[in-house]
């Protein structure tokens, strides 16, 4: 696969997982991130990065709607932002431990 080969050294290339990227406004944030709470103006993507130069490489992520008829109540990550059940012990996305 293309993403698995650094395009600048040919080294390898591993997968980050998911991130959000903010769209809009640089600048002061005054309020925080209050304001991006609703993540319609994040960008969701896939980040790799190279082990010999550290290059990094930003592919777009498909956003993931909840499962039909889950009925578990879903929440965001702290680390990526990303939503995931309730009674998640690691969010799905990034693979980091929620308890």
């Amino acid at each position: 696969m293309e993403r698995e080969k650094c395009i600048r050294c040919g080294g390898t290339m591993v997968s980050m997982g998911q991130q959000l990227l903010q769209k809009g406004n640089p600048g002061w944030h005054l309020r925080g991130d209050l304001e991006h709470e609703s993540g319609e103006s994040s960008l969701p993507v896939e980040v790799w990065c190279c082990t010999s130069c550290q290059h990094l490489d930003f592919y777009l992520a498909e956003r993931t709607a909840p499962g039909p008829g889950s009925g578990i109540a879903q929440v965001r990550c702290p680390f990526c932002g990303m939503l995931h059940e309730m009674d998640d012990p690691k969010c799905p996305h990034c693979g980091n431990r929620l308890f």
